[in-house]
Protein backbone atom coordinates (compact mmCIF):
# COMPACT_ATOMS: atom_id res chain seq x y z
CA UNK A 1 0.00 0.00 0.00
CA UNK A 2 1.26 2.97 -1.18
CA UNK A 3 0.76 5.78 1.56
CA UNK A 4 3.31 8.24 3.47
CA UNK A 5 2.28 11.78 4.85
CA UNK A 6 5.04 14.70 4.44
CA UNK A 7 5.54 17.33 7.47
CA UNK A 8 7.31 20.06 5.56
CA UNK A 9 6.67 24.10 5.47
CA UNK A 10 6.52 25.44 1.93
CA UNK A 11 7.14 28.57 3.13
CA UNK A 12 10.08 28.13 5.01
CA UNK A 13 11.52 26.54 1.76
CA UNK A 14 9.93 29.36 0.03
CA UNK A 15 11.55 31.96 1.93
CA UNK A 16 15.02 30.45 3.11
CA UNK A 17 15.63 29.63 -0.59
CA UNK A 18 18.06 32.50 -1.14
CA UNK A 19 20.69 31.02 1.44
CA UNK A 20 19.36 27.04 1.55
CA UNK A 21 20.00 26.71 -2.07
CA UNK A 22 21.47 29.40 -3.71
CA UNK A 23 23.51 32.11 -2.40
CA UNK A 24 27.15 31.14 -0.67
CA UNK A 25 28.50 32.74 2.40
CA UNK A 26 31.51 32.28 3.36
CA UNK A 27 32.43 30.72 6.85
CA UNK A 28 29.67 28.99 8.81
CA UNK A 29 26.11 29.76 8.90
CA UNK A 30 22.55 29.01 10.96
CA UNK A 31 19.68 29.56 9.43
CA UNK A 32 16.16 27.73 10.36
CA UNK A 33 12.19 27.10 10.40
CA UNK A 34 10.29 26.50 13.32
CA UNK A 35 6.31 25.82 14.02
CA UNK A 36 4.52 24.56 16.93
CA UNK A 37 1.95 24.74 18.82
CA UNK A 38 -1.58 22.62 21.06
CA UNK A 39 -5.06 22.24 20.64
CA UNK A 40 -7.58 21.40 22.59
CA UNK A 41 -11.40 19.56 21.29
CA UNK A 42 -13.77 17.51 22.79
CA UNK A 43 -15.13 16.40 19.37
CA UNK A 44 -14.71 13.75 17.76
CA UNK A 45 -12.00 13.24 15.07
CA UNK A 46 -12.74 14.72 11.76
CA UNK A 47 -9.49 12.99 9.43
CA UNK A 48 -7.85 9.94 11.44
CA UNK A 49 -5.18 10.15 9.54
CA UNK A 50 -4.75 14.36 10.31
CA UNK A 51 -5.35 14.24 13.57
CA UNK A 52 -2.26 11.56 13.96
CA UNK A 53 -0.15 13.47 11.24
CA UNK A 54 -0.30 17.06 13.54
CA UNK A 55 -0.18 14.85 17.04
CA UNK A 56 -0.35 18.30 19.19
CA UNK A 57 -4.08 18.08 19.69
CA UNK A 58 -5.60 20.26 16.79
CA UNK A 59 -8.79 18.45 15.48
CA UNK A 60 -7.35 18.32 11.92
CA UNK A 61 -9.94 19.15 9.04
CA UNK A 62 -8.34 17.37 5.73
CA UNK A 63 -11.35 16.20 3.66
CA UNK A 64 -11.60 12.51 2.89
CA UNK A 65 -9.31 12.09 -0.56
CA UNK A 66 -7.11 14.66 -0.25
CA UNK A 67 -3.72 13.68 -0.95
CA UNK A 68 -2.11 16.42 -1.97
CA UNK A 69 -2.58 19.10 0.56
CA UNK A 70 -1.46 18.87 4.64
CA UNK A 71 -4.01 21.24 5.57
CA UNK A 72 -7.25 21.18 4.26
CA UNK A 73 -9.14 24.83 4.06
CA UNK A 74 -5.67 26.27 5.47
CA UNK A 75 -3.33 26.00 7.33
CA UNK A 76 -3.83 28.48 10.37
CA UNK A 77 -5.40 26.35 13.71
CA UNK A 78 -4.95 23.57 11.22
CA UNK A 79 -1.05 21.94 10.92
CA UNK A 80 1.65 19.92 12.60
CA UNK A 81 4.30 21.32 14.54
CA UNK A 82 8.16 21.11 12.67
CA UNK A 83 11.40 22.19 12.29
CA UNK A 84 14.36 22.74 9.69
CA UNK A 85 17.75 24.05 10.95
CA UNK A 86 19.65 24.51 7.96
CA UNK A 87 23.84 24.83 8.22
CA UNK A 88 26.09 25.63 6.01
CA UNK A 89 29.97 26.00 5.72
CA UNK A 90 31.03 28.38 2.55
CA UNK A 91 35.03 28.21 1.71
CA UNK A 92 36.67 31.45 0.51
CA UNK A 93 36.47 32.41 -2.98
CA UNK A 94 39.16 30.68 -4.88
CA UNK A 95 39.77 30.41 -8.62
CA UNK A 96 36.70 33.32 -8.92
CA UNK A 97 34.96 30.37 -7.60
CA UNK A 98 32.38 29.88 -4.82
CA UNK A 99 31.87 26.31 -2.89
CA UNK A 100 29.36 24.95 0.24
CA UNK A 101 28.26 22.35 1.83
CA UNK A 102 25.01 22.49 3.09
CA UNK A 103 23.00 20.19 5.40
CA UNK A 104 18.94 20.80 6.48
CA UNK A 105 17.87 18.63 9.48
CA UNK A 106 14.35 18.48 10.24
CA UNK A 107 11.89 17.41 13.29
CA UNK A 108 8.29 15.87 13.05
CA UNK A 109 7.85 12.88 14.42
CA UNK A 110 11.77 11.81 14.35
CA UNK A 111 15.03 13.88 13.48
CA UNK A 112 15.65 13.08 9.85
CA UNK A 113 18.59 13.90 7.27
CA UNK A 114 16.50 16.05 4.42
CA UNK A 115 19.05 17.77 2.20
CA UNK A 116 23.02 17.04 2.09
CA UNK A 117 24.67 18.51 -1.06
CA UNK A 118 27.31 20.42 -2.19
CA UNK A 119 27.23 23.36 -4.44
CA UNK A 120 29.91 25.37 -6.54
CA UNK A 121 29.45 28.64 -8.48
CA UNK A 122 31.65 30.53 -10.93
CA UNK A 123 33.11 26.49 -12.71
CA UNK A 124 31.54 27.83 -16.00
CA UNK A 125 34.06 31.36 -16.15
CA UNK A 126 31.98 32.56 -19.36
CA UNK A 127 28.72 32.19 -16.76
CA UNK A 128 29.48 32.84 -13.52
CA UNK A 129 26.26 32.72 -12.01
CA UNK A 130 25.73 28.98 -12.96
CA UNK A 131 25.95 26.76 -10.14
CA UNK A 132 26.29 23.15 -10.46
CA UNK A 133 25.38 20.71 -7.35
CA UNK A 134 25.30 17.29 -5.80
CA UNK A 135 23.43 15.41 -2.97
CA UNK A 136 20.60 15.32 -2.01
CA UNK A 137 18.18 18.71 -1.86
CA UNK A 138 14.61 19.68 -2.01
CA UNK A 139 14.14 20.39 -5.96
CA UNK A 140 12.09 21.72 -8.73
CA UNK A 141 9.59 23.11 -6.10
CA UNK A 142 6.48 25.78 -6.86
CA UNK A 143 5.32 26.43 -3.69
CA UNK A 144 2.01 27.27 -1.82
CA UNK A 145 1.58 29.41 1.27
CA UNK A 146 -1.63 28.88 2.83
CA UNK A 147 -2.35 25.09 2.49
CA UNK A 148 1.50 24.65 3.19
CA UNK A 149 2.55 22.28 0.27
CA UNK A 150 4.16 22.37 -3.27
CA UNK A 151 1.93 22.36 -6.64
CA UNK A 152 5.43 20.76 -7.76
CA UNK A 153 8.16 19.72 -6.33
CA UNK A 154 10.74 16.55 -7.28
CA UNK A 155 12.85 16.60 -4.22
CA UNK A 156 15.78 13.71 -4.23
CA UNK A 157 19.49 12.49 -4.17
CA UNK A 158 21.18 13.41 -7.15
CA UNK A 159 23.20 16.47 -9.46
CA UNK A 160 22.42 19.40 -11.61
CA UNK A 161 23.16 22.63 -12.89
CA UNK A 162 20.95 25.79 -11.76
CA UNK A 163 21.36 29.48 -12.69
CA UNK A 164 22.80 28.93 -16.02
CA UNK A 165 22.22 32.86 -17.53
CA UNK A 166 20.52 32.53 -20.80
CA UNK A 167 20.13 36.36 -21.11
CA UNK A 168 16.64 36.41 -20.90
CA UNK A 169 16.26 33.91 -18.14
CA UNK A 170 18.03 31.46 -15.96
CA UNK A 171 17.87 27.56 -17.44
CA UNK A 172 17.47 24.50 -14.84
CA UNK A 173 18.84 21.29 -14.82
CA UNK A 174 18.65 18.10 -12.76
CA UNK A 175 18.19 14.68 -12.12
CA UNK A 176 16.63 13.21 -8.70
CA UNK A 177 15.65 10.39 -7.44
CA UNK A 178 13.49 9.87 -4.12
CA UNK A 179 14.90 11.24 -1.19
CA UNK A 180 12.92 9.87 1.22
CA UNK A 181 13.84 6.02 0.77
CA UNK A 182 17.54 5.92 0.10
CA UNK A 183 17.98 2.02 -0.72
CA UNK A 184 18.32 1.63 -3.99
CA UNK A 185 17.58 -2.00 -3.71
CA UNK A 186 14.59 -2.07 -6.05
CA UNK A 187 13.53 0.49 -9.09
CA UNK A 188 11.80 3.48 -8.80
CA UNK A 189 11.13 7.01 -11.22
CA UNK A 190 14.22 8.63 -11.56
CA UNK A 191 13.32 12.48 -12.55
CA UNK A 192 14.96 14.85 -15.08
CA UNK A 193 14.08 17.83 -14.63
CA UNK A 194 14.53 21.17 -16.56
CA UNK A 195 13.36 24.97 -16.14
CA UNK A 196 13.53 28.07 -17.30
CA UNK A 197 12.40 31.00 -14.70
CA UNK A 198 12.89 34.77 -14.64
CA UNK A 199 11.65 35.29 -17.83
CA UNK A 200 10.47 38.97 -18.05
CA UNK A 201 7.87 39.66 -20.47
CA UNK A 202 6.54 43.09 -18.65
CA UNK A 203 7.61 45.22 -15.88
CA UNK A 204 6.66 43.34 -12.64
CA UNK A 205 5.78 40.53 -14.86
CA UNK A 206 7.64 37.17 -15.13
CA UNK A 207 7.24 34.02 -16.62
CA UNK A 208 8.68 30.36 -16.12
CA UNK A 209 8.58 27.25 -18.15
CA UNK A 210 9.19 23.94 -16.60
CA UNK A 211 9.51 20.48 -18.81
CA UNK A 212 10.45 17.49 -16.52
CA UNK A 213 10.41 13.33 -17.65
CA UNK A 214 10.56 10.46 -15.27
CA UNK A 215 11.78 6.96 -16.02
CA UNK A 216 11.64 3.38 -14.20
CA UNK A 217 14.75 1.95 -13.45
CA UNK A 218 16.54 0.12 -10.91
CA UNK A 219 17.20 -3.62 -10.53
CA UNK A 220 14.34 -4.93 -10.01
CA UNK A 221 12.53 -2.91 -12.62
CA UNK A 222 10.39 -6.10 -14.18
CA UNK A 223 8.87 -6.48 -10.73
CA UNK A 224 8.46 -2.64 -10.19
CA UNK A 225 6.13 -2.01 -13.36
CA UNK A 226 3.33 -4.18 -11.10
CA UNK A 227 3.25 -0.59 -9.05
CA UNK A 228 5.27 2.07 -10.88
CA UNK A 229 4.76 3.79 -14.35
CA UNK A 230 7.47 2.69 -17.10
CA UNK A 231 7.97 6.35 -17.80
CA UNK A 232 5.84 10.23 -16.92
CA UNK A 233 6.23 13.31 -17.83
CA UNK A 234 5.16 16.91 -16.50
CA UNK A 235 5.20 19.96 -18.17
CA UNK A 236 4.18 23.54 -16.90
CA UNK A 237 4.39 27.20 -16.55
CA UNK A 238 4.20 30.05 -13.98
CA UNK A 239 2.95 33.66 -14.59
CA UNK A 240 3.98 36.01 -11.70
CA UNK A 241 3.12 40.03 -11.31
CA UNK A 242 4.33 41.93 -8.31
CA UNK A 243 7.09 42.16 -5.75
CA UNK A 244 6.83 41.29 -2.47
CA UNK A 245 4.50 43.53 -0.79
CA UNK A 246 1.49 42.88 -3.36
CA UNK A 247 1.68 39.40 -5.80
CA UNK A 248 -0.32 37.79 -8.21
CA UNK A 249 0.69 33.99 -9.14
CA UNK A 250 -0.65 31.23 -11.76
CA UNK A 251 0.86 27.96 -11.80
CA UNK A 252 -0.33 25.66 -14.54
CA UNK A 253 0.79 21.79 -14.73
CA UNK A 254 0.00 18.72 -16.77
CA UNK A 255 1.31 15.32 -15.70
CA UNK A 256 0.94 12.20 -17.41
CA UNK A 257 1.49 8.81 -15.23
CA UNK A 258 2.71 11.37 -12.68
CA UNK A 259 0.81 13.39 -10.25
CA UNK A 260 2.84 16.92 -8.63
CA UNK A 261 6.07 15.11 -8.27
CA UNK A 262 7.91 12.18 -9.95
CA UNK A 263 10.08 11.56 -6.96
CA UNK A 264 7.50 10.72 -4.03
CA UNK A 265 6.17 7.25 -5.21
CA UNK A 266 3.68 6.63 -2.64
CA UNK A 267 1.48 9.02 -3.73
CA UNK A 268 -1.34 7.87 -7.11
CA UNK A 269 -0.04 8.15 -10.25
CA UNK A 270 -2.65 8.66 -12.46
CA UNK A 271 -3.26 8.30 -16.00
CA UNK A 272 -3.60 12.20 -16.51
CA UNK A 273 -3.97 14.92 -14.33
CA UNK A 274 -4.10 18.71 -14.95
CA UNK A 275 -3.73 21.14 -12.19
CA UNK A 276 -4.66 25.05 -11.47
CA UNK A 277 -2.80 26.99 -8.52
CA UNK A 278 -3.60 30.70 -8.41
CA UNK A 279 -2.12 32.65 -5.37
CA UNK A 280 -1.51 35.75 -4.26
CA UNK A 281 -1.36 38.71 -1.21
CA UNK A 282 -2.42 42.29 -1.57
CA UNK A 283 -1.73 44.97 1.08
CA UNK A 284 -5.48 46.36 0.53
CA UNK A 285 -4.38 49.38 3.10
CA UNK A 286 -2.14 50.43 5.90
CA UNK A 287 -3.25 47.89 8.39
CA UNK A 288 -5.69 45.32 6.28
CA UNK A 289 -3.85 42.58 4.05
CA UNK A 290 -5.16 39.76 2.38
CA UNK A 291 -3.95 36.61 0.93
CA UNK A 292 -5.32 33.93 -1.16
CA UNK A 293 -5.35 30.95 -2.96
CA UNK A 294 -7.61 28.72 -5.34
CA UNK A 295 -6.40 25.26 -6.16
CA UNK A 296 -7.90 22.76 -8.51
CA UNK A 297 -6.53 19.28 -9.93
CA UNK A 298 -8.54 16.76 -12.42
CA UNK A 299 -7.09 13.17 -12.49
CA UNK A 300 -8.09 10.63 -14.68
CA UNK A 301 -6.99 6.85 -14.12
CA UNK A 302 -7.71 4.22 -17.10
CA UNK A 303 -7.59 0.25 -16.21
CA UNK A 304 -4.14 0.01 -16.36
CA UNK A 305 -3.87 2.86 -13.54
CA UNK A 306 -6.58 1.89 -11.61
CA UNK A 307 -4.71 -1.40 -10.73
CA UNK A 308 -1.35 -0.17 -10.41
CA UNK A 309 -2.70 2.88 -8.15
CA UNK A 310 -5.50 0.79 -6.11
CA UNK A 311 -7.85 3.02 -6.93
CA UNK A 312 -11.81 2.77 -8.02
CA UNK A 313 -12.76 5.90 -9.30
CA UNK A 314 -12.24 6.58 -13.30
CA UNK A 315 -11.70 10.91 -12.33
CA UNK A 316 -11.93 13.03 -9.84
CA UNK A 317 -11.95 17.30 -9.46
CA UNK A 318 -10.44 18.93 -6.42
CA UNK A 319 -11.31 22.51 -5.44
CA UNK A 320 -9.86 24.05 -2.48
CA UNK A 321 -10.54 28.04 -1.84
CA UNK A 322 -9.06 29.62 1.40
CA UNK A 323 -8.45 33.50 1.66
CA UNK A 324 -7.03 34.53 4.69
CA UNK A 325 -7.80 39.04 5.65
CA UNK A 326 -5.35 40.18 8.76
CA UNK A 327 -5.90 43.67 10.11
CA UNK A 328 -2.97 45.12 11.73
CA UNK A 329 -3.50 46.77 15.41
CA UNK A 330 -0.50 48.01 15.66
CA UNK A 331 3.55 46.77 16.17
CA UNK A 332 2.71 43.61 18.62
CA UNK A 333 -1.03 42.86 17.65
CA UNK A 334 -2.49 41.76 14.53
CA UNK A 335 -6.20 39.55 13.91
CA UNK A 336 -6.13 37.05 11.01
CA UNK A 337 -9.66 35.29 9.94
CA UNK A 338 -8.66 32.18 7.57
CA UNK A 339 -11.78 30.85 5.64
CA UNK A 340 -11.02 27.85 3.50
CA UNK A 341 -13.48 25.87 1.53
CA UNK A 342 -12.59 21.88 -0.10
CA UNK A 343 -14.91 19.64 -2.34
CA UNK A 344 -13.71 16.32 -4.09
CA UNK A 345 -15.82 15.12 -6.55
CA UNK A 346 -15.51 10.89 -7.57
CA UNK A 347 -16.77 9.07 -10.46
CA UNK A 348 -16.57 5.45 -10.12
CA UNK A 349 -16.36 2.55 -12.46
CA UNK A 350 -20.12 2.05 -11.38
CA UNK A 351 -22.22 5.58 -11.57
CA UNK A 352 -24.05 4.35 -8.39
CA UNK A 353 -20.72 4.56 -6.59
CA UNK A 354 -20.28 8.41 -7.44
CA UNK A 355 -19.65 10.84 -4.37
CA UNK A 356 -18.99 14.26 -3.45
CA UNK A 357 -16.57 15.11 -0.51
CA UNK A 358 -16.78 18.79 0.78
CA UNK A 359 -16.25 20.86 3.77
CA UNK A 360 -14.95 24.17 5.25
CA UNK A 361 -12.71 25.43 7.81
CA UNK A 362 -12.88 29.02 9.61
CA UNK A 363 -9.71 30.02 12.21
CA UNK A 364 -9.88 33.44 13.82
CA UNK A 365 -6.35 34.10 15.71
CA UNK A 366 -5.05 36.64 17.79
CA UNK A 367 -1.82 37.69 16.91
CA UNK A 368 1.42 38.88 18.79
CA UNK A 369 4.54 39.63 16.76
CA UNK A 370 7.60 40.75 16.74
CA UNK A 371 6.90 43.13 14.06
CA UNK A 372 3.70 44.40 12.29
CA UNK A 373 4.58 43.43 8.63
CA UNK A 374 3.04 40.32 7.19
CA UNK A 375 6.34 37.99 6.95
CA UNK A 376 8.16 39.11 10.29
CA UNK A 377 8.27 36.56 12.83
CA UNK A 378 8.38 35.08 15.39
CA UNK A 379 4.63 35.17 15.68
CA UNK A 380 2.39 33.48 18.54
CA UNK A 381 -1.37 33.13 17.81
CA UNK A 382 -4.31 31.91 19.78
CA UNK A 383 -6.76 30.87 18.06
CA UNK A 384 -10.11 28.84 17.68
CA UNK A 385 -10.51 26.52 14.22
CA UNK A 386 -14.23 25.47 13.33
CA UNK A 387 -14.71 22.78 10.45
CA UNK A 388 -17.58 21.19 9.02
CA UNK A 389 -17.34 18.21 6.36
CA UNK A 390 -19.56 16.12 4.59
CA UNK A 391 -18.35 12.98 3.55
CA UNK A 392 -20.27 10.94 0.84
CA UNK A 393 -17.77 8.49 -0.09
CA UNK A 394 -14.84 7.11 1.94
CA UNK A 395 -11.35 7.26 0.69
CA UNK A 396 -9.37 6.75 3.52
CA UNK A 397 -9.13 2.84 5.34
CA UNK A 398 -7.89 1.94 8.34
CA UNK A 399 -6.01 -1.68 7.86
CA UNK A 400 -5.85 -4.54 10.54
CA UNK A 401 -5.62 -8.46 10.40
CA UNK A 402 -8.93 -11.04 11.00
CA UNK A 403 -8.68 -13.80 13.26
CA UNK A 404 -7.17 -16.03 10.12
CA UNK A 405 -4.23 -13.19 9.86
CA UNK A 406 -5.92 -11.91 6.52
CA UNK A 407 -5.55 -8.20 5.89
CA UNK A 408 -8.71 -6.15 5.84
CA UNK A 409 -9.86 -2.70 5.71
CA UNK A 410 -12.48 0.02 6.59
CA UNK A 411 -13.41 3.26 6.43
CA UNK A 412 -10.99 5.35 8.84
CA UNK A 413 -12.75 8.73 8.52
CA UNK A 414 -16.61 9.33 9.49
CA UNK A 415 -19.29 9.06 6.75
CA UNK A 416 -21.94 12.10 6.41
CA UNK A 417 -21.99 15.05 8.49
CA UNK A 418 -19.67 16.07 11.05
CA UNK A 419 -18.19 18.90 12.33
CA UNK A 420 -15.20 20.00 15.46
CA UNK A 421 -14.53 23.08 17.28
CA UNK A 422 -10.43 23.53 18.29
CA UNK A 423 -8.86 26.13 20.40
CA UNK A 424 -5.19 26.68 21.10
CA UNK A 425 -2.14 28.14 20.01
CA UNK A 426 0.65 28.38 18.31
CA UNK A 427 4.04 30.00 17.16
CA UNK A 428 5.56 30.34 13.98
CA UNK A 429 9.72 31.60 13.35
CA UNK A 430 12.31 31.47 10.79
CA UNK A 431 15.90 33.28 11.21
Amino acid sequence: MKHKILKYSAVCSGLLLAFSAHAIEEGFSYHGYAKGGIGITNDDKLSTGGYAWANNGMNIFRLDGNTYTNSSGGRLGNEANWLEMHTAYGWAMKNDMNWAVKANIVYGEELALDELFVQGSGVIPSNPSATVWAGKRYYNRVETFLTDSQSMSNDGLGFGMDNYDLGFGKFHLGLTRNLYDESPDTAEMIAFTSSITGIQLAENLEWGVYANYGSLMGPDKDTAKQSLPEDAFQVATKFRYGDWSSYDELFIRYSSNANGSMTRSWNPEPQHQIGGFWQGYKELTENLRLSYIWQHETEKHDEESRSRNGVSYLESNWNAFVVRPSYVWSERWSTELEAGYEMIDFKEVNPNDDGTNSGYKITLAQNLHIGSGFWDRPVIRFFVTYAEQDNEISKAQDWYQDADGNWMSSPSNPLGKSDALTFGAQFEAWW
